[in-house]
Order: C-alpha cells, then sequence, then structure tokens
C-alpha cells in the first residue's frame, strides 16, 4: 500500500484547506477563550502549546469543511470540541458526532477524517505530540457520503 506521509504541521494544515496559521505566541501561561471565540474568520489554526512533548493546536472551520483522512502510525491524537458541532470518522469506530465540551480520541493506527457540520464554525483544540506524523493512506476508507 502506497503511503503518503508528512510531518510538518503547518503544512498539513494548509493542505487540509486552513488559510491562516498563527504558530508564533506559542505556550501562554494562559490563553483566553474570549480571544479566540470572537474570531471568525475562516479557516484559522492557532497553535498554543508547543514544547518536545505536547503540542495544542485550536482549529476554526467552517460548516462543511473537512480534512484529508489519515492516521498516525507511532501516536493517538485527541480533541476537544470548543464550539460548533463536530463529526469524526474513526476506523473500525464508525462516524462520531461531538459537541462543546465532547472529548474525541483517535488510537494510533487508525484512519479519521474530521467535518464541521451544522450552521456554525466550529473550534477544536487538538492535542498530540509535536509535528506528529500525518499518514494519507492511497486507499481512503471513509465512507463516501461523510
Amino acid at each position: 500500500m502506497k503511503l503518503n506521509k508528512e510531518r510538518d504541521a503547518k503544512k498539513v494544515l494548509i493542505k487540509d484547506g486552513i488559510n491562516e496559521l498563527k504558530f508564533s505566541n506559542d505556550n501562554n501561561i494562559i490563553t483566553k477563550s474570549s480571544d479566540y471565540l470572537k474570531d471568525n474568520k475562516s479557516n484559522w489554526a492557532k497553535r498554543i502549546i508547543y514544547n518536545d512533548t505536547h503540542s495544542g493546536t485550536l482549529i476554526h472551520q467552517e460548516p462543511g469543511e473537512t480534512n484529508r483522512s489519515h492516521f498516525h502510525k507511532d501516536h493517538d491524537e485527541w480533541w476537544v470540541v470548543l464550539k460548533g458541532k463536530i463529526k469524526w470518522w474513526i476506523q473500525d469506530y464508525g462516524i462520531i458526532e461531538a459537541k462543546i465540551g465532547d472529548i474525541v480520541f483517535a488510537p494510533r493506527m487508525k484512519q479519521h477524517k474530521i467535518k464541521t457540520i451544522g450552521k456554525e464554525t466550529s473550534i477544536r483544540l487538538a492535542i498530540c505530540i509535536p509535528d506528529i506524523e500525518h499518514i494519507h493512506p492511497e486507499e481512503d476508507k471513509c465512507p463516501k457520503n461523510f
């Protein structure tokens, strides 16, 4: 099976349709929700935590926007929904819908895909290792109607 591997988080997000990247103000002692909830520009990502062991990135998307199916070989990934409604497809687990306050977990080696649903924009906090390798398999197992 042919695998397309990417490790640069900025490039991954750009290829997934994120137009504005804010990766310069990492590791503030506090990040106030009022600072990111009012930012309604479409398609942005702001890295708020980044060190040698942890990465936390806020991702804002419009309804209907999605990313490419992928998996992570050696590491798990989590998300906290901070605004809107989002659905995930996780290989072997199916489609999961999540709303504000929900936490979603994708185990390593499981393809997954994310899509903002409903009429409101979404914001999620992605939590993983720094620059986690994204592997985009040639065979996308996500349902066609996702």
